[in-house]
C-alpha cells in the first residue's frame, strides 16, 4: 500500500526501490529481526552492489590508462609549450585515438555518475517516507489516522475538518511534500500518515493533547508512540528524526558519514590518471569538489533524518571498501593481459562502428569543435582581409571620380596583393 505515491518519469524507480526496501524488512521482520536500521543497512549495500559493475568498468578503464602513461606522456611531450588552438585540437585527437585503441572511454565515470543522481533521489524519497513503502510499518499509523479523522470530524472553523487538521500541522512546523496533504489524502487517510510519520517527541505530546480537546479519549499516545519508536529505532538513534546539532549518540552518523566519505575521496584520488592538459584542469576543479563532498556529507547528514543519514554513511563505507579492494585487485593483476583483452575488443568494436558509418559522443563533439574554430578563423581571415585591403591600395590621381576595382592597385607582395589575386582568379573560374 502506497503512501503519497511518486509520479514522473522516475516513478517506476522509486517504486522499485520501494519493492527492494519492503521485501527486505518483511524478510527481517520473518527472523524475529524488526529492525528499520538493519533493513536501511541491507537496503543501501543491495543497491550499491547492483550499481557496482558500473563502477568497475570505471575503475578499469582508468586503471589501463595508468598502464598505458607512458604514451600518454608522448603526446603530452610532442605538444608540450604549444598552446594554439590547432595544435591543442591535434593533441586531443592523438589521445582519442589512443583511448579507443585500448578501449577507453572517458565518459564512463561521468556515466557511473549520472546514473547515480537518481537512484540517490529515489533512496532518499523511500527512506524519508518510509510508512509509503514498508507495509508492516504502515499499519502501525493506520489507528492513528483513524482517531485523527475521528478526533476532527467536529471541527467546523477555518474550512471544516481537513482544514484542521492542517492548521494543526502547520503549527507543528512539519515541512511536508507539495500536494503529500490535500483533501483527497485526508479522506483515504495516508495524508494524515504522512504528516504523523514525520512527528517529533513534541509533535506527539501536542498530538495527544489535541485529540483530548476534541473529545477522543480512547487514545492512547504513549502506546501508539512506543510502537512506532520500536519500529524506526536503531541502537537508541531515531531514524525519524535528524541529529541536528546538540549533543547525542545520533551524532555519530554525520561523523561516520565524514570519515567514510573522506577514505572515500583518498581512494579514488589514487587511480586518477591525467592524459592532456585540458584533462589535468579538469581533475584539479574535480579534486577540489572531492575535498568539499566530506563536508558536505557531515552538514547533510546533520540535517535530514538519521534514517536517510544512515544510508549516506553505509554507501560512503561501501564505495570506500570496493574502492580498495578493487584497487588492491588490480594491483595484483598482470594488467599486460588485461590491456590486450581490452585492446581486441577495441578492435572488434571499432571495425563494428566504421563499418556502421557511426561515430562515438566524443568524435561528434570533436568534429563540432573543429568546425566553430573553422568557422572563428575564418572570420577572423575576413576580418584581416578587409582591413588590409583598406590599408595596402592606392588609387589613380588623374581624376577624383568614383574607380572601379580594375584601377586599384595594391603593393606588390601585400596580403591584400594575393588576396586579390585569388578572388579575380575565382571569378574567372566562376564566370
Amino acid at each position: 500500500m502506497l503512501l503519497i505515491k511518486k509520479t514522473g518519469i522516475l516513478a517506476p524507480l522509486y517504486s522499485f526501490m520501494g519493492w527492494i526496501m519492503n521485501s527486505i524488512y518483511n524478510i527481517l521482520d520473518s527472523m524475529n529481526v524488526v529492525s528499520l536500521g538493519f533493513s536501511i543497512i541491507i537496503f543501501t549495500i543491495v543497491v550499491r552492489l547492483l550499481i557496482f559493475p558500473l563502477n568497475l568498468k570505471s575503475m578499469k578503464s582508468s586503471k589501463i590508462q595508468k598502464f598505458i602513461q607512458p604514451e600518454f606522456n608522448k603526446i603530452n611531450k610532442k605538444y608540450k609549450g604549444r598552446k594554439d588552438q590547432q595544435s591543442m585540437m591535434k593533441q586531443q585527437a592523438e589521445v582519442r585515438e589512443l583511448q579507443s585503441k585500448y578501449g577507453i572511454k572517458m565518459t564512463s565515470g561521468c556515466l557511473t555518475s549520472l546514473i547515480q543522481i537518481p537512484i540517490f533521489f529515489s533512496l532518499y524519497w523511500v527512506i524519508r517516507n518510509i510508512p509509503s513503502y514498508v507495509t508492516k510499518i504502515h499499519k502501525l499509523y493506520e489507528p492513528i489516522a483513524d482517531s485523527v479523522k475521528t478526533a476532527f470530524e467536529s471541527v467546523t472553523v477555518d474550512g471544516g475538518k481537513y482544514e484542521g487538521f492542517k492548521a494543526f500541522v502547520s503549527q507543528q512546523k512539519i515541512m511536508l511534500e507539495s500536494g503529500s496533504l490535500s483533501l483527497k489524502t485526508y479522506n483515504s487517510g495516508e495524508g494524515i500518515i504522512d504528516a504523523v510519520s514525520k512527528f517529533t517527541g513534541k509533535n506527539w505530546e501536542a498530538l495527544g493533547t489535541k485529540l483530548s480537546e476534541l473529545g477522543v479519549t480512547n487514545f492512547n499516545v504513549d502506546e501508539h508512540l512506543a510502537k512506532v519508536n520500536k519500529a524506526n529505532e536503531f541502537f537508541g538513534i531515531n531514524l525519524t528524526e535528524s541529529p541536528g546539532l546538540k549533543l547525542s549518540i545520533a551524532l555519530i552518523i554525520p561523523l561516520a558519514a565524514f570519515l567514510f566519505q573522506f577514505l572515500q575521496t583518498i581512494a579514488m584520488q589514487k587511480q586518477q590518471v591525467i592524459t592532456d592538459a585540458s584533462q589535468e584542469a579538469t581533475m584539479q576543479t574535480m579534486n577540489k569538489m572531492t575535498k568539499i563532498l566530506p563536508v558536505f556529507s557531515l552538514i547533510l547528514c546533520i540535517s535530514v533524518s538519521a534514517g536517510v543519514g544512515l544510508y549516506w554513511a553505509v554507501g560512503a563505507f561501501v564505495a570506500f571498501i570496493t574502492t580498495v579492494l578493487t584497487n588492491a585487485y588490480y594491483d595484483r593483476v598482470d594488467m599486460e593481459k588485461i590491456v590486450e583483452k581490452s585492446m581486441a575488443k577495441a578492435a572488434i568494436k571499432n571495425e563494428k562502428r566504421k563499418a556502421s558509418g557511426k561515430k562515438s559522443l566524443m568524435e561528434r563533439l570533436a568534429e563540432n569543435a573543429a568546425a566553430q574554430q573553422e568557422a572563428r578563423e575564418n572570420q577572423e581571415g575576413m576580418e584581416k582581409y578587409g582591413s588590409a585591403r583598406l590599408k595596402n591600395y592606392t588609387s589613380n590621381s588623374t581624376n577624383n571620380s568614383t574607380q572601379s576595382n580594375t584601377n586599384v592597385r595594391y603593393r606588390q607582395g601585400s596580403i591584400a596583393s594575393k588576396a586579390n589575386a585569388m578572388k579575380q582568379y575565382n571569378d574567372k573560374e566562376s564566370k
